[in-house]
């Protein structure tokens, strides 16, 4: 769905153009502008009912809004000068400041992320949240290609999903193309949540302004690191303070974890608190031995990790050959989804095809109704859904 945005510039000559290029480019399928350049028609329009999900224009205009009240949507004022509010400002706190006079892609970028903060909040359309790890004992599985299509699917479905990135090189970021602007990456909000946590609790985190909604994904997300140094410092605590996070603010239904080795501290915290466990194998010696092996060190006493492993784990088979309906899989493991291999995927500029596979999301989407129907029934059945 189209975010709906009100801008409102004093010059009439800002907005054609603005609404022109908005019309004829990608953006005119992400955003429904009704503009204003007359003080008092802005203000009129914003008595209404029908709220918008974000409010920009000159400085004159928004403070006229504000002297309103009614601020439950977010705002940004437009500045030609390179800065005047920010958020937190202690005069008009909420709103943020977008260059007036840049490329439009990027000045459209920002109005999107702007609304990210109302989309991301309040959407939430079932009682809990269910964490759902993605894990593997082995790499070059196509974990991330799964967790990623899972999260699309779902997204497409109706519900509210956040797609969390753990790997300690986030190969997401070949997939994800991260909006213009200046929103903090997941570095940034691990810091906070140190900090907090020094001082004895997470309240006054603001989740909301790192939260990012990619559009082709159908899903929320934080802007991938960059900085390897900054995932390999993320401790278990740290994971678990921040899945805590998630599930607190109530903003989404369902959370998939992509994890990366499953020795790595990040991966503990994940097979400690999440609701479900899928396993991506190949079927080959190598990836069920692997599997096996892990499973059973999770199983052992005193392994440090949860007892419960099993009873949370589902599998799936990833880059399946044809032939498979004659492998049998090992004592222990039902194998809940049979993926494709994709031959597509190994042309130049595969990123696009990852995400728009026919045979696969035909596949992801029969993997997602059989390990997560028993938890979340109404998605499956329409019931209780937005429409």
């Amino acid at each position: 769905m189209a975010a709906r945005i009100v801008l409102a510039v004093r010059e009439s000559q800002y907005i054609e153009p603005l609404l022109h290029y908005l019309h004829h480019s990608e953006y005119g399928e992400m955003l429904r502008i009704t503009a204003f350049s007359r003080l008092d028609a802005f203000i009129d329009f914003m008595r209404g009912e029908d709220m918008p999900d974000a409010v920009v224009g000159d400085v004159t205009f928004i403070e006229a809004w504000l002297v309103e009240g009614r601020t439950k949507v977010p705002w940004a004022v437009l500045s030609e000068e390179g800065a005047y509010l920010s958020r937190g400002s202690k005069s008009l706190a909420g709103g943020i400041m977008i260059a007036k006079y840049q490329a439009l892609p990027s000045l459209l970028g920002a109005f999107i992320q702007l609304c990210e903060v109302k989309r991301a909040r309040g959407s939430s359309v079932l009682d809990e949240t269910l964490l759902l790890g993605i894990v593997s004992s082995s790499g070059n599985t196509g974990k991330t290609t799964v967790a990623m299509n899972m999260a699309k699917q779902l997204g497409e479905l109706g519900l509210s999903v956040f797609y969390l990135n753990l790997e300690s090189v986030d190969s997401s970021g070949l997939f994800l193309r991260p909006p213009a602007g200046n929103t903090p990456g997941l570095e940034r909000l691990l810091y906070e949540i140190k900090a907090s946590r020094d001082k004895g609790g997470a309240d006054t985190i603001d989740l909301g302004q790192y939260v990012i909604r990619y559009d082709h994904l159908r899903s929320a997300a934080f802007r991938p690191i960059i900085n390897v140094k900054e995932m390999l410092q993320m401790t278990t605590q740290d994971t678990l303070d921040l899945l805590a996070l998630l599930v607190a603010e109530r903003n989404f239904d369902v959370v998939i974890i992509d994890t990366g080795s499953i020795e790595e501290e990040r991966a503990k915290a994940v097979l400690h608190k999440c609701g479900i466990l899928l396993w991506v194998v190949r079927n080959d010696e190598v990836s069920i031995h692997k599997t096996m092996r892990w499973l059973s060190h999770c199983n052992a006493p005193n392994s440090g990790m949860p007892s419960q492993v099993m009873d949370k784990s589902r599998f799936a088979v990833n880059f399946a050959a044809e032939g498979l309906e004659v492998w049998a899989p090992p004592e222990g493991i039902t194998v809940e989804g049979v993926l494709p291999y994709i031959q597509s995927w190994t042309l130049q500029h595969r990123e696009e095809l990852f995400l728009n596979s026919p045979q696969f999301q035909k596949e992801i989407l029969q993997l997602c109704k059989q390990i997560i129907e028993p938890s979340l029934p109404q998605v499956f059945t329409g019931k209780g859904l937005h429409e």
